[in-house]
């Protein structure tokens, strides 16, 4: 599998990352043949050439990296990263400089992908999105009833399923605060699961967000970490041979803060970063939604 390309024209340009394209169809031409009809035996007609057969449209995955912000300490933030035109999300997530800022929101919006900082560090931080886009058609899908979270809380599970016959190839959650920060974001069948922590003083509200499609999709797991306490990790799970990641997320059996999720170099796979705020060890599992159209 080729690696990735990143083009960087300027710093004012969104960065991209070339996800080869994983279908290619051999072209086949049929020619008629030399003979004339009244060469063949008994003078019969030459058979009509058979049409060449269809070619499948390219159907390939694209990253794209928004630009980068300067994120003051204390402060939190709203980044975005757009798909170019012809494109739309399949998927996404952020990308940070360092420990202490955290994901606080994750989702599609419009043509591209949001992503919310919060920066918990007593230093400047650096986050940016990233999107991962394709021509293909999704449906956006939100949970109808928002979860509420109690004040410094953990929450319950915030789902949302997507339509019939299709499945998740990416999403994340929409939250009431800035500071409501990302544990898990999972793909379960035909739905997509979201859990927060509620890093405020006030009762806080969220719901989970997913992108479907009707192309085939399926879910990989990647190898569960040990977090140690104070500690970041970074879990990544990959695709199967032939295959794209259409997006990602986290798994974690235990509490851990999500603040970086992002595509592999080469598109074939998805990384988490976590962070363990806990006295104990945690344990965190990547996941990788794995496509090959």
């Amino acid at each position: 599998m080729p690696a990735l390309q990143k083009h960087q024209h300027s710093e004012d340009e969104v960065k991209r990352i070339r996800i080869p394209v994983m279908a290619a169809v051999a072209a086949l031409t049929l020619t008629a043949g030399a003979a004339e009809a009244t060469g063949r035996a008994g003078g019969a007609p030459a058979p009509a050439p058979a049409p060449a057969p269809r070619a499948a449209a390219p159907m390939d995955h694209t990253g794209h990296q928004g630009p980068e912000l300067v994120i003051p300490a204390g402060v939190s933030t709203t980044v975005f990263a757009s798909c170019p035109a012809g494109r739309q999300p399949s998927g996404g997530g952020g990308i940070r400089s360092g420990k202490g800022l955290f994901m606080s929101g994750s989702s599609p919006r419009n043509n591209g992908w949001e992503v919310k900082f919060t920066n918990k560090s007593g230093a400047e931080r650096r986050g940016s999105a990233f999107a991962v886009c394709t021509p293909q058609p999704h449906t956006r899908v939100a949970a109808a009833n928002p979860l509420t979270v109690p004040a410094h809380s953990q929450s319950g599970i915030s789902n949302v399923r997507c339509p019939e016959g299709q499945s998740p190839t990416g999403g994340g959650w929409e939250a009431s605060s800035i500071q409501v920060i990302g544990m898990r974001f999972s793909v379960s069948g035909a739905n997509y699961n979201a859990v927060l922590f509620n890093d405020t003083d006030q009762t806080q509200s969220f719901n989970a967000v997913a992108l479907c499609s009707s192309a085939f999709h399926e879910t990989r797991i990647g190898p569960q970490i040990t977090v140690q306490p104070g500690a970041e990790g970074v879990a990544t799970a990959k695709c199967g041979p032939g295959q794209v990641t259409s997006g990602g997320g986290s798994f974690p059996s235990g509490q851990a803060f999500i603040g970086d999720s992002r595509p592999l170099p080469d598109g074939t796979g998805w990384r988490i970063t976590a962070e363990n705020t806990t006295g104990t060890p945690q344990k965190v599992t990547a996941e990788a939604t794995c496509t090959t159209s």
